[in-house]
């Protein structure tokens, strides 16, 4: 089928297998900003030619009022809004975002480019309000004589990618973690914030593998993370002493990280970090802890781990007794349990006992309460 030739010529600029290129080709453009199609200029078919062309999605708006042309791609962000946007104005389209739009068109009409990152639009695509983040470059289209006549702009909807980062820097706020990528060809090393912030790093410090090493204690530089991530492929669990240059404090940090790979190669390795120094505080304090308990235990003898365990089961029987409002105490319990008198009882077991417990009423105690053999002659009591 030939194109039809009127004017400037035909309609080649619009290519096959576009639905918009039909939907322009079909649309009266008589009454709007932009005159007749067969009489579009060569600046207005160049830019239409080219948007209609690509994957990315483009839109174009067309003098002050901005008279809207668009491409496929940004038809599926349109949604329920295409194909009536077409050939409208900034007035009477997207009615939520006519303020946005106009500045930035009569800013670009003006002499400026503007770009916006992950920007929060409340775009009405489907019969009810979404909030989307998009990223948007405006650039002025040019007339033959240098002067800007319209405003292309390129969008990308960056909702799943902002949301997902959003998600991941919360849970790395919560859990304290901070990631890390590794670029070994060519020695890129990104990090988030929460890693800076594990490794008290300024965010205009740069990031490198030689930097990383450097900061790590000098005992602990068996081998840097680079090093061993490049030839293992992997970076197993490893805690490290980081020696803070300024306060002098020593922080103890987790890394645990492996190679991503692609097409058999390793273009980049991903790790995390923790800082787990309040965890060695922990566990220091109760390796202390033991080695105190165990000190205070070797200078007591055997007689009196045992009658400090049978004062703590006569204060455990003296505590069901009143709890079922008997009005005997633990002493007498004991005694009926061990079918001896108080009087006997009371010899070795009261606060001060008159004699020891010996290995035979030891067992037998241990037989009573059905404890394992030897139960009397090891500490149960808590720490004092």
């Amino acid at each position: 089928m030939t194109e039809p030739t009127t004017g400037s010529g035909t309609l080649a600029f619009l290519p096959d297998g576009s639905e918009l290129a039909g939907l322009i080709r079909a649309f009266d453009w008589r009454g709007t900003g932009l005159g007749e199609l067969q009489q579009w200029p060569e600046h207005l078919r160049a830019v239409v030619a080219l948007m209609l062309r690509s994957a990315v999605p483009m839109t174009l708006q067309w003098g002050r009022e901005g008279w809207m042309i668009y491409n496929d791609a940004y038809a599926v962000l349109a949604g329920s809004r295409h194909p009536q946007l077409l050939g409208r104005t900034i007035r009477d389209s997207w009615s939520e975002l006519a303020e946005f739009r106009q500045h930035a068109v009569q800013q670009v009409l003006d002499g400026h480019t503007l770009a916006y990152r992950n920007e929060h639009l409340v775009l009405w695509q489907t019969g009810r309000p979404q909030d989307r983040w998009v990223d948007i470059d405006y650039s002025p289209v040019v007339d033959a004589a240098g002067l800007p006549v319209g405003v292309l702009a390129i969008v990308k909807d960056t909702t799943e990618r902002f949301q997902s980062a959003q998600r991941l820097s919360i849970a790395q706020e919560a859990g304290g973690v901070g990631i890390f990528e590794l670029y070994p060809q060519s020695g890129r090393f990104e990090v988030s914030g929460a890693f800076r912030r594990i490794w008290r790093l300024d965010d205009e410090v740069p990031v490198t593998a030689a930097l990383m090493n450097s900061l790590v204690h000098p005992d602990d530089r068996h081998s840097s993370i680079a090093s061993e991530m490049e030839s293992t492929h992997r970076l197993a669990y490893r805690e490290y002493r980081r020696v803070d240059p300024r306060s002098g404090e020593i922080r103890w940090i987790a890394v645990r990280g492996r190679a991503i790979t692609v097409a058999g190669s390793a273009p980049r390795f991903v790790g995390i970090a923790a800082d787990v120094t309040e965890r060695r505080h922990t566990e220091q304090a109760l390796v202390e802890s033991e080695r105190r308990w165990r000190r205070l235990v070797e200078q007591m003898d055997i007689k009196q781990v045992r009658h400090r365990n049978v004062r703590l089961l006569v204060a455990q029987l003296g505590e069901e007794a009143e709890r079922q409002g008997r009005r005997s105490g633990g002493m007498v319990v004991l005694a009926e349990m061990l079918g001896k008198s108080s009087s006997q009882v009371s010899r070795f077991a009261a606060e001060k006992p008159v004699t020891p417990i010996g290995d035979r009423i030891a067992r037998e105690i241990e037989q009573v309460f059905e404890k394992e053999h030897g139960w009397m002659d090891h500490v149960q009591w808590p720490a004092e």
